[in-house]
């Protein structure tokens, strides 16, 4: 009689055991939570037979249905396909973002791909997100794989118990790959009260440092290379607000769409007589529409612009003059007239203020390693040369391989230019916060207060004045 019709000589949960016929092993069938037969050996003694039988069953018994079997590779696959966050707003991830989650994710999954769903416990998840060469890394696949969790959970393949296997707080392994930490910007002291994220004058660049910058750029870009320096501490658009703008963004003599909204609002045509009080009251700016989508290829359908950062429009002003004295509107102006001729001699497409040798956008890494270090390095910025050694993975080995490299880290990015921009519209032109927060983008008044209003002098000054007065 075979061992599946013979009776089982004990049943643990939905796991038979039967005694050992041509073989000296035990026999343990249950079925799988899609349906499908399992069967495997329960070894030579019935104790031992008894104690895989009882894990096949916890693991069956708690699996969350017929799609608990399904492979992680399956799953992950189908999770970046989806694109989009498992939280609250379900709101679809923008192509930076995913790029991160998706080569969290493709980390946390080395080794682990044939696993099923209903395998997943936290010791795996644990050993799934230290493939990791920093703490850094470790943290973002521990972000990536909590939210694959909870969206595993709502789509049927996870239990409510597995998806909230990783808590927040929950404590995270050390690294289990070899990887170099970027070094620390420089750290400081701060005064009583103020917030840990407040940018004060030497956490942005000096006027003679913009200066030596400006004329490095000059040189090696001499179309645009002083006006991007410039219009980045006088006006304050991200790198890939600013690398994406053209001539057609700037508007020194008038615009149609601040026009329209005037008249829309005070019912009047173009020759009102409200228009004409308006038109006086015209300011020069810049309109920040879109910016360059870091995720974006070559070959990308849509382009490489995307929405700026929040997806926010915004309207950026032009001093006639920067705090180092560049007449920045007036070149401004010039550029825009020779990025018209470019466009017209069909050298530059777009009409781009600031283009690429070949005429189009701007890449952020060619754009650091062949013009801003080089050119920081030469205006004396402070820069910092490290060696990174990594193992990296190999999908064709399926292995790690040690590899090093030379990296360049600056005390003082390019952002610190946008830095610059905010102490000078606040030193100089007393903006309050929604002001700046208005013509900077930034997400929230909070941020703006934090990082360039709440900086503990005036609460030092204010109990100084009480001591004195009595």
């Amino acid at each position: 009689m075979s061992p599946a019709r013979r009776p089982p000589v004990e049943t643990i949960g939905v796991v038979d055991i039967y005694a050992p016929t041509s073989t000296l092993y035990f026999r343990l069938k249950w079925t799988e939570p899609d349906g499908a037969p399992g069967d495997t050996s329960g070894g030579r003694t019935l104790d031992g037979a008894r104690l895989k039988a009882a894990e096949i069953d916890a693991r069956v018994s708690t699996a969350a249905g017929p799609l608990a079997v399904t492979s992680l590779k399956v799953m992950v696959k189908q999770f970046l396909f989806e694109a989009r966050s498992p939280y609250k707003d379900k709101a679809p991830w923008k192509g930076s973002y995913l790029d991160k989650v998706t080569e969290a994710m493709h980390r946390c999954i080395r080794k682990h791909e044939h696993y099923r769903a209903m395998d997943v416990d936290r010791p795996m998840c644990d050993k799934m997100r230290a493939q990791a060469g920093t703490r850094t890394a470790v943290t973002q696949n521990t972000t990536a794989l909590r939210a694959f969790l909870l969206w595993g959970q709502q789509n049927g393949y996870f239990t409510v118990a597995q998806a909230e296997l990783l808590p927040e707080g929950a404590a995270q392994p050390a690294p289990s790959v070899l990887g170099t930490p970027a070094p620390k910007r420089r750290r400081r002291a701060r005064r009583v009260g103020e917030h840990e994220e407040y940018v004060r004058d030497e956490d942005a660049p000096s006027l003679a440092q913009v200066i030596a910058l400006r004329e490095e750029f000059a040189a090696a870009r001499r179309a645009w290379g002083a006006l991007a320096v410039e219009l980045s501490s006088g006006s304050g658009p991200r790198w890939g607000e600013e690398f994406q703008l053209t001539a057609y963004d700037v508007h020194l003599g008038g615009c149609c769409r601040m026009a329209k909204t005037r008249r829309n609002r005070n019912g009047h045509g173009a020759k009102g007589k409200k228009d004409r009080k308006d038109k006086k009251s015209f300011r020069p700016h810049i309109h920040i529409d879109w910016q360059i989508d870091a995720a974006a290829t070559a070959d990308d359908s849509n382009g490489r612009r995307c929405l700026p950062k929040g997806d926010k429009r915004r309207s950026v002003a032009i001093p006639k003059k920067t705090f180092t004295g560049y007449p920045l509107r007036a070149e401004l102006a010039n550029r825009v007239g020779e990025a018209l001729k470019e466009q017209a001699a069909g050298t530059n497409p777009e009409a781009l203020l600031f283009p690429a040798e070949g005429g189009g956008l701007q890449w952020h890494t060619s754009f650091s390693s062949d013009l801003l270090h080089p050119a920081m390095d030469r205006a004396d910025w402070p820069l910092e040369h490290w060696t990174e050694v990594r193992d990296e993975w190999s999908e064709q080995t399926r292995s790690y391989t040690r590899v090093e490299r030379k990296r360049t880290m600056a005390h003082l990015p390019w952002h610190s230019l946008r830095h610059r921009f905010a102490r000078w519209m606040i030193d100089r032109f007393g903006l309050p916060s929604g002001e700046l927060m208005a013509v900077g983008g930034w997400e929230n008044i909070a941020t703006v207060a934090n990082r360039y209003y709440k900086s503990g002098q005036e609460h030092e000054d204010s109990a100084l004045d009480r001591v004195e007065r009595g």
